[in-house]
């Protein structure tokens, strides 16, 4: 009997980790990778070594790193699906990332996502390693999560794209329903992306080193309030004349227009009429402006993101 219960609990068991089974996420030691890893443009310096020893190694084209283990094995293939469509569709890379360490500032929660993105292959096969990354800190003290763009993916996203999205998916994260969240937030990220930069996106453009800038604003002046202006100016020049020209007295005699003491006949008049046009142009300073940035991580390259949310 006893043989039979404890065969009995075995098989509960063993039924219950097939149910809850979690998927592996593979992570490589860097110190034993060439360059530790890093096949990107970055430089690793003193200032950042340490930084990238400690960013976990990963296969780019697992795309899910999953190492709070808020899914199961068949909600990652489910997800892996959508976001292979996303890729598809959009032409940009895309990560989602959980974990579970203590933070005492947001900005922690940030250096770690771009970290993460930039010292491994994220948007290698993509122009200007467009993509984007979604970070999902479980600490049970104080649970975040925030989306962070990078090269081209931060021309989409202007701040009201970045909240509407992390707001949208808000509840669904909060009670932990993350297959939904998740699913969400790629497809909203990929509607937003459909629809094209946002109008305020238009006069800025993603330097080599992964950050946002203003193109320079040229000023013209416009030709066709300036010829109207010109062409007024002239029509009132020339009423005066003509009325001047009107109000002098006709003489009817030849001694009327000579002085007894002497001739001294002077007729002198001078008429300038001239255009001038000013064309100049304004640069922006490093980094940009109007409301949009970039931040930098460790590695030297920007990104952006959408200010996070707690809970």
């Amino acid at each position: 009997m006893k043989n039979i219960l404890k065969r009995l609990l075995i098989a509960m068991l063993f039924l219950s980790g097939i149910i809850n089974c979690h998927a592996s996420t593979n992570t490589f030691n860097r110190e034993e990778l060439e360059n530790y890893g890093v096949r990107k443009e970055w430089k690793i310096t003193d200032n950042n070594i340490q930084n990238v020893l400690k960013t976990p190694a990963v296969d780019s084209s697992e795309k899910i790193y999953d190492y709070a283990n808020l899914l199961t094995e068949d909600e990652e293939n489910n997800l892996k699906e959508r976001i292979n469509e996303f890729i598809e569709k959009s032409k940009m890379d895309i990560a989602i990332v959980t974990t579970d360490f203590s933070y005492s500032s947001d900005s922690e929660n940030e250096n770690y996502a771009a970290d993460f993105y930039d010292y491994n292959d994220f948007g290698m096969d993509f122009e200007n390693t467009s993509g984007v990354l979604f970070l999902r800190n479980a600490n049970s003290e104080d649970p975040y999560y925030d989306m962070y763009t990078f090269g081209n993916a931060q021309l989409y996203f202007d701040q009201a794209r970045y909240d509407n999205i992390l707001d949208g998916i808000y509840d669904l994260i909060h009670s932990g329903q993350y297959l939904e969240g998740f699913k969400n937030f790629v497809g909203e990220t990929e509607r937003y992306i459909s629809m094209g930069k946002p109008k305020e996106m238009d006069n800025y453009y993603v330097d080599k080193e992964g950050y946002l800038q203003k193109y320079p604003e040229t000023y013209h002046i416009p030709w066709g309030i300036a010829l109207i202006s010109s062409s007024v100016i002239t029509l009132v020049a020339m009423l005066i004349l003509i009325k001047k020209n009107r109000m002098v007295k006709k003489a009817t005699q030849a001694t009327q227009y000579l002085q007894k003491e002497s001739i001294n006949i002077t007729n002198r008049k001078d008429i300038f009429i001239t255009s001038h046009t000013t064309s100049y142009t304004e640069s922006s300073s490093s980094g940009s402006g109007g409301g949009f940035s970039s931040h930098g991580g460790s590695s030297g390259g920007g990104h952006s993101s959408g200010g996070g949310r707690h809970g």
